[in-house]
Formats: structure tokens, C-alpha cells, sequence
């Protein structure tokens, strides 16, 4: 498990966000062309591992993962990127399978836009994820 998976746990376990879209809609990874909309999407923008010493079977991973919203029009965008800003931001303790000590903090939300062949507006947030896995 990793930082792309505990978001996909909080944020499909959300009744707010699941209110805009469906949990079906919401992804690890890239969505398919021509998926039903609106969508929600999770990548991995960059990952490291803290360097302690004596680190044992453990180690400390602080990842920056993007979640990707794709809606039909401007103010759904709006509520969607709200809606996860609001199931995501400032959770410690949370539960995922593979992993322990799991923290979700908001960082950069990124550009309003629009794919013009697609009329899909587009809009991202980015959250860090701090979590202990075993080597």
C-alpha cells in the first residue's frame, strides 16, 4: 500500500464526496477515455524515504500524491475539488491495509482548466502522505 491508497480509502469513504460522485468514479491511477463523469483521479507525484539510522524492519515514506478532478462544468469542479479538500485535509491515524501511522495534509491546489475537445473542466489538488510501511 502507499500515499495513492490511503487517499483512495479517505476519500471513498467520504458521504460528502460520494454525494458529487460515484465511488466507482473515483480512481487510483488514470481514467479510462470517455469515462462517466464527474471523476476523480490519483496519481504519485514524487515519494521519498526518511534516512534514520538503525531503521529496522520499517522506515518512514513522506509521498506527494495529486488527486485529479474532471467534471462537466466549472462550478462542479468547484464543489468537487471542495469536496476533497474536505474528506482528505488534516487526517492522522488513519487505517490502511499495508501501512501504519498514515497522515494526509493539503499542499498546492494547481490551475483551473478546460479540455476543449473533451468539454471537461479540469482541476487539481495536491496532498502529502506520510506513512510507515515495512522494508
Amino acid at each position: 500500500m502507499d500515499g495513492v491508497a490511503a487517499l483512495r480509502a479517505v476519500l471513498a469513504a467520504n458521504a460528502d464526496l460520494a454525494a458529487i460522485v460515484a465511488l466507482d468514479n473515483i480512481s487510483a491511477g488514470p481514467r479510462p477515455v470517455g469515462m462517466p463523469l464527474p471523476s476523480v483521479m490519483i496519481s504519485r507525484v514524487s515519494a521519498n524515504d526518511r534516512n534514520i539510522p538503525s531503521p529496522g524492519m520499517t522506515r518512514h515514506v513522506r509521498e506527494r500524491a495529486q488527486v485529479t478532478v474532471l467534471a462537466r462544468n466549472y462550478p462542479e469542479q468547484k464543489a468537487l475539488l471542495r469536496a476533497v479538500r474536505h474528506a482528505a485535509a488534516d487526517r492522522v491515524g488513519i487505517e490502511v491495509p499495508g501501512i501504519t501511522n498514515v497522515s494526509i495534509h493539503t499542499e498546492a491546489t494547481g490551475p483551473d482548466f478546460m479540455s476543449e475537445d473533451t468539454s471537461i473542466w479540469i482541476g487539481v489538488q495536491d496532498f502529502i502522505v506520510t506513512y510507515t510501511e515495512t522494508r
